[in-house]
Formats: structure tokens, C-alpha cells, sequence
């Protein structure tokens, strides 16, 4: 599997952030909108690849489908998670941290879910495993420079996180 460098991943990640701080200004606060990463790889995984099995350093979390941004028309592309939390509650910039220092897999393209993709792992939380049901979790999509948008895996509730509380981070990576 090719690996691709991190600076295309920052350039990304910087093109998302602007992209769902206009989506979470004009969102309510339930449900999150689902939405998939606006740019794959250019490698396709294998066909036979379901949401839960082990690929790419962790879980596939889901397949974009037919329609979705990201969906490439006989190739196989998605999101893969980290198959445990990193740490036991921590603050959004230290979440930010704890994902760009993972190396699950052998990968250095770990970073937190946006808003929409977050929702995407609560909506397929069994099939992933491992999270802690009566607790939040970051998001990488930010509203201000207090606040970061966050989600509940107890209720599905999105709300916007005060930066400096505790909650819980699992990494993601596109492929």
C-alpha cells in the first residue's frame, strides 16, 4: 500500500477546517450532517473491504458510497480508525497532538475526525468496537479559538466542546 506524505494531509486538513467551520456555523446542533472527506488517495484498497475489518492500521470505519465526495467509481476508498482511544480524556489541543504523533500501522496520516466524519463512527460504533459509550469525543472541525464541535457516543448529540475540557480522541486516516 503506498504511503502518502504528511504536508498533502496538512493542505487537506487546512481545506476541511475551512470548509466545516462554515458548515457548523450553519448546522443545528442535532444531527451532525454526514459528509466524507473531500479527497482519497489514489490507491483503491480491495473491493471485498466492509465498515470493521482491520485494513491500514486500524478499523474501516466506513466506504464512501455512490453519490459521496470521495466515492471513485470502481475503486474502493474511505476512512479507516485507530482500533482504541488515545489516552483517557484530554484536552482539543492535546488531542490534536496525541493523533499527529500516532503511528497505528506503520502510518504518520493520523489526525481527528472532522464534525461530519465523527458522526460517521458514532453511527458505526459497534462494527468499529471499542468506544466509551457514556462519553464525548473531539472533533478536528473548529468554531473559535475556544471552541471545537464534539459528540456524545451515548446520545449521538453533537455540541460545540469547550477546547479545555476532557474528552476522549480517536484517530482517523483516509484511504
Amino acid at each position: 500500500m503506498k504511503m502518502i506524505r504528511q504536508p498533502f494531509f496538512r493542505r487537506l486538513y487546512k481545506v476541511l477546517a475551512s470548509t466545516s467551520m462554515f458548515i457548523a456555523l450553519t448546522t443545528p446542533l442535532t444531527p451532525c450532517l454526514l459528509q466524507a472527506a473531500d479527497s482519497v488517495p489514489e490507491q483503491s484498497a480491495p473491493a471485498s473491504l466492509k465498515t470493521g475489518d482491520q485494513y491500514g492500521g486500524g478499523k474501516v470505519a466506513f466506504l464512501f458510497q455512490p453519490g459521496e465526495a470521495g466515492y471513485v467509481e470502481g475503486q474502493t476508498h474511505g476512512l479507516i480508525a485507530a482500533t482504541a482511544d488515545l489516552g483517557n480524556g484530554t484536552t482539543w489541543s492535546k488531542a490534536v497532538t496525541l493523533c499527529k504523533e500516532y503511528r497505528g500501522g506503520g502510518f504518520s496520516d493520523w489526525r481527528l475526525p472532522s464534525k461530519e466524519e465523527l458522526n460517521r463512527l458514532y453511527i458505526n460504533k459497534t462494527l468499529i468496537g471499542g468506544f466509551k459509550e457514556r462519553h464525548f469525543y473531539w472533533s478536528g472541525t473548529q468554531s473559535d479559538k475556544n471552541d471545537a464541535w464534539d459528540q456524545s457516543f451515548r446520545t449521538g448529540i453533537c455540541n460545540l466542546g469547550y477546547k479545555l475540557d476532557n474528552n476522549y480522541v480517536r484517530a482517523v486516516r483516509p484511504f
